[in-house]
């Protein structure tokens, strides 16, 4: 299976130092406040957003969510369903990357 990504103006090889500074530049936190957990694994990076402790109480914590993937070799992001890091890295490592020219249109 190909797995469609996105190009990003990331250094490559990808380190987890690059990794963090493409998240923040191009995978915005979609909940303010939450952070971001940034797991290696062999081809990439898997990116996804971590639910404070103690969330307030007027501000519903999500289920489930986004999963990315930045790619070490080319820093492309591709976006996963919400799978465990164990489960996304065997499928990646699995399958094909296809980069696009550009990001889809956000509208």
């Amino acid at each position: 299976m190909d797995i469609h990504a996105y190009p990003t103006d990331a250094q490559t090889p990808v380190d987890r130092a690059e990794a963090i500074r493409v998240a923040a530049q191009h995978l915005p936190a979609e909940s303010p406040g939450h952070d971001r957990e940034i797991v290696e694994f062999d081809s990439g990076f898997t990116v996804f957003e971590v639910a404070p402790l103690h969330a307030p109480a007027d501000r519903p914590v999500p289920i489930g969510g986004s999963v990315y993937v930045i790619d070490k070799a080319t820093g492309a992001v591709s976006f996963w369903p919400t799978y465990p890091s164990g489960v996304v890295a065997e499928k990646y490592d699995a399958d094909r990357v296809v980069v696009a020219e550009n990001w889809p249109d956000q509208q």
